[in-house]
């Protein structure tokens, strides 16, 4: 948590500075490897998942966080995308982790596995933009209901209303957000796997 701290301290002033959550995703990732290659070989001498353990440990505490955060998200904002992002990186590799070090295991490591619920990184993400885009589209249904109340438009002369073209900008705007949003969740994801 102090390698987390010093690192916002540093990265506050920085334009795309990584949230707090995100950087103690990558810190509790280090973590677990050097546990799996430091403590863990040692410690399998009392218990044969030392490393399965320890993972499932880390990715509990670390989703009392997170679960946290995920109940005060309100809005999709960059900084939640990329906290759910690190999260759900850090889910694959600790999972990951347990899994190699229960391989020789009765089960398999399905026990491990069974004490580490799903953060749901991706499904929190995915609610979040359909709330973003609800409330987006409620905004703008509002918006062109008030505006054709205040103005005429004369059909049989085929002119249209001056703010319709207003509409259709902001219709394009919109839709160009939930685009950009998509396309750069695919794209991170992609570098990400």
């Amino acid at each position: 948590m102090e390698k987390a701290d010093s690192s916002r301290r540093a990265s506050r002033n920085q334009p795309n500075a990584l949230p707090l959550l995100a950087i103690l995703a990558k810190d509790v990732g280090s973590l677990a490897v050097n546990e799996k290659l430091v403590f863990s070989p040692i410690l399998k001498r009392w218990h044969p998942l030392a490393a399965g353990l320890a993972v499932a440990t880390l990715h509990a505490c670390y989703g009392n966080e997170l679960k946290q955060f995920i109940s005060g998200i309100t809005e999709l904002t960059p900084d939640a995308v990329q906290v759910l992002r690190a999260a759900d990186q850090l889910e694959k590799d600790l999972v990951q982790i347990a899994v190699e070090d229960s391989v020789d295991s009765d089960d398999g490591g399905k026990a491990i596995i069974r004490e580490m619920p799903p953060y749901e990184a991706e499904g929190a993400i995915a609610n979040l933009v359909k709330i973003w885009t609800k409330t987006r589209i409620d905004r703008l249904k509002d918006w062109v209901d008030r505006n054709l109340q205040q103005e005429v438009c004369i059909h049989h002369l085929l002119l249209c209303c001056p703010s319709m073209i207003f509409i259709v900008t902001l219709l394009l705007e919109k839709m160009l957000g939930i685009y950009i949003i998509i396309e750069s969740n695919s794209r991170e994801h992609k570098t990400t796997n």
